[in-house]
């Protein structure tokens, strides 16, 4: 299909509605910024693909920047998204497609299957349109009052991308003018405001098909990467961490010490370190001490990994102060300690920080308060540090196992059926797949 189809990336907004300083086709979530993430959906679908990308005159260098060798075509776009779109046909004039294919950057959930769809549908109807049916009632309002209310049967939720004939859209707009492209949402309506009479296929879209326009939508985003963030596959085949050096901090039990092996199985060198063996991440100067004493022995550190984690279940009103302290110093003052000792050697080994979390870290669970709490503050610290350290070549990532046959968990949880957990190797497996990326700003469940 290269060559039949031009693709328009519009990456023009502003994103006032979502309150950020930032426009949100520039904000970062897992890892990525939203135009990254949506020209991926274009590009992995088609990577011989003619695509524009249509961002604001002051955002052209950032876009340069972000889709940097990439095949990206970047374009100026317009006051609204109407006249991106308009630019951005006029700019095709130069090199007529036979079909255009629209989509918001904003929306950067695309999938391979609704792209099929459209593409199909171009074969036989000059326009289509991506929706699925509302589960919401829809009213129809005048004045604070209901008009109507009419059948959900027949209504469905406008999505992108939508396709069209190119010669038929450019018309629609030359027709229009610019002066009444304001009356209108989307390319269909354009379409349809100049063909009444002619079809427009709908192609199933879908509900993770989101558009990131208000701030809860970041939220939901953030956790729809999180769903799926493909299971990294469990086992050995293409990992090589010949001629790496990995520090692990709680590699002394647990997931720690399986991930020691599995990572000296695959030919890194490691040394584990805990409270046991003289290093408690909650001094900052003894992890100063041993991230420099490593670095000096081995020249560089490729990974720093921290699993060290403290558990003391009890209601928080019968717990000690002195206990819930120590689970704060070990959990999340102990990861920023890692963190901040790391920076210097990964940036120099452009490496990764990998951190630990837990599957409470959503949902707080009673009786384990301050773990969960701090393990909630891991997965902030890990998408924070993505961002901040990118520049400097630094993945940071996060692993967030679920039940785990661990020391930890036994004394916790006596009664448990071990055959009912995960063994740490399989988290172990699943972590060290994760290390030979180059993923940063990762949070995967196991």
């Amino acid at each position: 299909m290269s060559g039949q189809i031009a693709y328009v990336l519009l990456a023009g907004g502003s994103g006032t509605r979502l309150g950020a300083e930032t426009p949100k086709q520039f904000i970062r979530v897992a890892g990525k910024t939203v135009l990254q993430h949506s020209y991926e959906c274009l590009s992995s679908f088609d990577p011989q693909a003619r695509i524009l990308v249509t961002v604001p005159a002051d955002s052209v260098q950032t876009a340069r920047e972000l889709l940097r060798g990439t095949r990206a075509e970047i374009i100026i776009g317009g006051a609204s998204r109407q006249e991106s779109a308009w630019a951005a046909l006029q700019h095709l004039q130069q090199d007529p497609p036979v079909h255009v294919v629209l989509h918001d950057a904003a929306r950067p959930f695309l999938d391979h299957q609704i792209l099929h769809g459209v593409a199909a549908a171009l074969q036989t109807c000059d326009a289509v349109d991506v929706a699925i049916k509302t589960a919401d009632t829809i009213i129809v309002a005048r004045d604070g009052l209901i008009q109507n209310i009419p059948k959900r049967d027949h209504l469905y939720r406008g999505q992108t991308p939508q396709g069209f004939r190119y010669a038929g859209l450019l018309r629609c707009y030359e027709e229009l003018g610019t002066e009444r492209l304001g009356e209108f949402t989307d390319d269909c309506g354009i379409y349809l405001a100049c063909n009444p009479l002619s079809p427009v296929r709908i192609v199933q879209g879908s509900s993770e098909n989101i558009k990131i326009t208000d701030p809860v939508d970041l939220i939901l985003a953030d956790e729809l990467f999180r769903i799926r963030q493909q299971r990294v596959n469990p086992n050995l085949d293409g990992l090589d961490m010949q001629g790496r050096y990995a520090l692990v901090f709680g590699g002394s039990a647990g997931i720690g010490k399986a991930i020691a092996q599995v990572l000296q199985e695959a030919g890194c060198t490691v040394q584990s370190l805990s409270r046991s063996s003289g290093c408690d991440i909650a001094n900052h100067a003894q992890v100063a001490d041993a991230i420099a004493a490593a670095q000096q022995t081995w020249g560089r550190i490729d990974h720093i990994v921290n699993t060290a984690g403290l558990l003391l279940k009890g209601p928080l009103t019968s717990q000690a102060p002195q206990d819930v302290a120590q689970q704060v110093a070990i959990n999340l003052l102990g990861a920023l300690n890692v963190a901040q000792c790391s920076h210097g050697v990964l940036k120099a080994s452009r490496g990764m920080l990998l951190n630990f979390s837990s599957s409470s870290f959503t949902r707080g669970r009673a009786e384990y308060a301050p773990y969960s709490a701090c393990k909630a503050g891991v997965v902030n610290m890990t998408q924070a540090l993505a961002d901040e350290w990118m520049g400097d070549g630094i993945r940071v990532n996060c692993i967030v196992p679920g039940r785990t046959d661990t020391a930890m968990r036994r004394s916790n949880f006596a009664q448990e059926d071990s055959r009912t957990l995960l063994s740490p190797f399989e988290v172990a497996l699943t972590a060290a797949k994760l290390m030979s990326s180059n993923e940063t700003g990762v949070i995967a469940r196991v």
